[in-house]
């Protein structure tokens, strides 16, 4: 076994016999090289079909602090530096500071505490606050758009102060004004509620919220999660937290209804967010020991660019004043810990995630930090990414903002396709979820919009429009049963979630994409078509009281009669109504070839995906026309030479929800076919989709 030096940051370690025989030497307790070993114990823990055990030799590359494992791109091993003998609580944050800007190699502690309750892992989460207070103007609550930069409290708040025994439920109202004007500061915390038959949730209700704002709540009735947020908030020398299982009153007579409406607000105004990313439920915990890290201890000077070592006799120190290089175990993975971790498959976290301005995640393996200026993990490396910058964006959507009208259509599809892959316990909350997320997009795009669809011009509303179910994770969508009744309710009109309507991917259980579409090649042809949507203040040919033949009253459509344009997702007279509110549209008869329905393409480019996986027993479907293929205007001599029939045309497929009211549809699939499927010649029969 030897190294040897390549070109560049390059070093190879031959060995005798590939990766076999290291592993052979390793079972008979060879372990005479730490820095042997842990190579070993990295490539042991590659994927099986990453392993070449038969390969004479292994090429190690470095780049920056990271050693990668040739033809890889994840991270093999770490190299990290720290100051010999010191703890990190004994550094000041101008010591951290200054290792930070003056070495080459990323500054880090080689192995992290085992016990999060230690001094020293609380001093980290300090700092990271402290330096992004002083240093990232962008991440304060004054910096934030109005409205959003004025005063606000949630309604409730857990006091949580000093006291190791007991806290306080508080209602904002009745804070004085002293209290108000002090340090109002408060933590909200992210976590999964987990199976109610394995994890007491704790909940606030109408039967013990009294109690718990007059005589407190023990600290020791808290389940773990609870009382390692309650743990955090007070290390960190906050006074209030934010937890949705104390804070909003639980049951069906609580206020869901109101708190959920404000879920923009509480996140967005939080001074830090706390997200419990290792527990799977409330009585877990997050501040439990984490694995050991593996290292080695490296020469004194480190190994250089040209693959050669310090000399370790001469007795000099490097630059870094008794400072320490060790070779760790790569475990920097804010993608596996975090993005792809439990607590974000959860359908309420990316909201909670995109609208806090700074968030620690405690994970499995360590804790990171994250906020406009980036992502920091606990081993002290620093990082970023794509979707960090956008969610991880304390301004959010601002970053979003900067990019072309394209990107910005392409970046909420991500997001929607993101968060319809998310889990529920309860489905119908999947509109509720990311309705402060949609009300912060509506703004910032100055626009109306909700349950996933946007106005925003022609090309924001029509594609928004023409989701689709992925064929390529699912054979079917399922309907959300949206009249699904809490057990033991008294009213169930006063329980009744709020309805979807069927033209909103919000009203399915699964997981969508978008129409492949291009940005110059679709000519949208809705507002011909006569589709105006909920938020539109209706024209005064249809105003309620005018009776005409085709008309339909506002007031049946469900859109505003008052000239108000104040619209979103989650209204409350949706739920009254029994159904959520209208599109109205056109709709033209559709005729599909019967060789098409079973299984023989007559066109090849034609395609219809039904949302529930097959096509509806309906017979009479019809189709609301969103837009058609544009022909370029040098490809066509004349506009009499143009067949709309040939081209292709981008519906939405509509069925009649039943006979009783002849004018009411649902949506049940989109397609991309030919004109000559549709009805083109007729005037087509105004509907609502609903």
């Amino acid at each position: 076994m030897a190294w040897s030096a390549g070109p560049g940051p390059t070093w190879t370690l031959k060995l005798e016999g590939g990766l076999s025989s290291l592993q052979k030497r390793s079972q008979r307790g060879d372990h005479s090289c730490p820095t042997i070993a842990l190579i070993l114990h990295a490539c042991s823990s590659l994927p099986r079909d990453a392993q070449d055990e038969k390969a004479p030799k292994i090429e190690i590359h470095r780049a920056g602090s990271n050693l990668f494992l040739k033809g890889h791109t994840a991270p093999l091993l770490s190299l990290r530096r720290w100051i010999r003998t010191a703890n990190p609580q004994e550094l000041s944050d101008s010591d951290r500071s200054s290792l930070e800007r003056n070495s080459e190699i990323q500054t880090g502690w080689p192995d992290l505490p085992p016990n999060t309750e230690a001094p020293a892992y609380f001093a980290l989460l300090g700092y990271w606050l402290r330096d992004c207070d002083r240093n990232h103007q962008q991440c304060r609550v004054g910096h934030l758009p109005k409205p959003l930069s004025g005063p606000f409290l949630p309604t409730r708040l857990l006091e949580v102060g000093r006291s190791r025994t007991r806290v306080w439920l508080r209602e904002t109202k009745h804070m004085t004004v002293d209290e108000v004007r002090g340090d109002i500061r408060y933590v909200a915390l992210s976590h999964p509620w987990g199976d109610a038959k394995l994890h007491n949730h704790f909940c606030t209700t109408h039967a013990n919220v009294a109690s718990r704002i007059c005589g407190g709540i023990s600290v020791e009735d808290f389940p773990n999660t609870l009382k390692d947020a309650i743990r955090v908030t007070q290390a960190l020398n906050i006074r209030y937290l934010w937890v949705d299982t104390l804070c909003i009153i639980q049951g069906n007579d609580g206020d869901f209804d109101t708190e959920a409406k404000r879920m923009e607000m509480v996140y967005s105004m939080a001074y830090l967010v706390i997200a419990a990313s290792r527990a799977t439920g409330t009585s877990d915990g997050f501040l439990s020991p984490r694995p050991s890290r593996r290292y080695a201890i490296l020469p004194a000077k480190p190994i250089s660019e040209d693959g050669r070592h310090g000399n370790r006799q001469s007795g000099r120190e490097d630059k870094l004043d008794n400072s320490v290089t060790y070779l760790c175990e790569a475990i920097d993975d804010f993608q596996k810990d975090v993005i792809d971790g439990p607590l974000s498959k959860r359908g309420w976290v990316l909201q909670e995630r995109a609208l806090a301005r700074r968030t620690i995640y405690f994970t499995h393996s360590q804790t990171y930090f994250e906020c406009g200026a980036g992502v920091r993990c606990e081993t002290m490396a620093k990082m970023t990414n794509d979707q960090a910058a956008f969610l991880g964006d304390p301004d959010f959507p601002a970053v979003a903002m900067k990019s072309t009208k394209g990107a910005k259509i392409r970046f909420c599809q991500s997001l929607y396709e993101t968060y319809s892959a998310l889990e529920f316990s309860k489905a119908q909350d999947r509109s509720i979820a990311i309705a402060g997320l949609e009300q912060r997009l509506v703004r910032a795009f100055n626009t109306d919009g909700a349950y996933g669809v946007f106005d925003g011009g022609p090309s924001f509303f029509g594609r928004t429009l023409l989701w689709m179910r992925d064929t390529r994770v699912q054979d079917a969508m399922r309907l959300i049963d949206f009249d699904f009744f809490s057990e033991g309710a008294e009213e169930k009109a006063s329980n009744m979630y709020y309805v979807v309507p069927s033209w909103s991917w919000m009203a399915y259980e699964g997981v969508i994409t978008f129409m492949d579409l291009p940005f110059s090649g679709v000519e949208w042809r809705y507002v011909d078509e006569g589709l105006v949507a909920p938020w539109t203040v209706l024209h005064n040919e249809d105003a309620p009281g005018r009776s005409t033949s085709n008309a339909i009253p506002a007031t049946y459509t469900g859109f505003p009669t008052d000239g108000s344009a104040t619209w979103h997702t989650g209204r409350t007279e949706w739920r009254r109504r029994r159904r959520g509110p209208a599109l109205k549209a056109r709709a033209r008869n559709l005729t599909i070839p019967s060789t098409q329905l079973f299984g023989l393409k007559v066109y090849q480019r034609a395609e219809i995906i039904f949302d529930d996986g097959k096509r509806p027993e309906e017979t009479d479907l019809k189709c609301v026309i969103i837009g058609r293929k544009r022909v370029p205007d040098d490809a066509t001599p004349t506009a009499d030479t143009i067949n709309v029939h040939d081209l292709d045309h981008y519906v939405l497929v509509v069925a009649r929800r039943g006979d009783l009211k002849p004018t009411e549809y649902r949506r049940v699939g989109v397609g991309s076919i030919p004109g000559s499927w549709i009805d083109l010649d007729g005037s087509g029969e105004k509907i609502l989709v609903l």
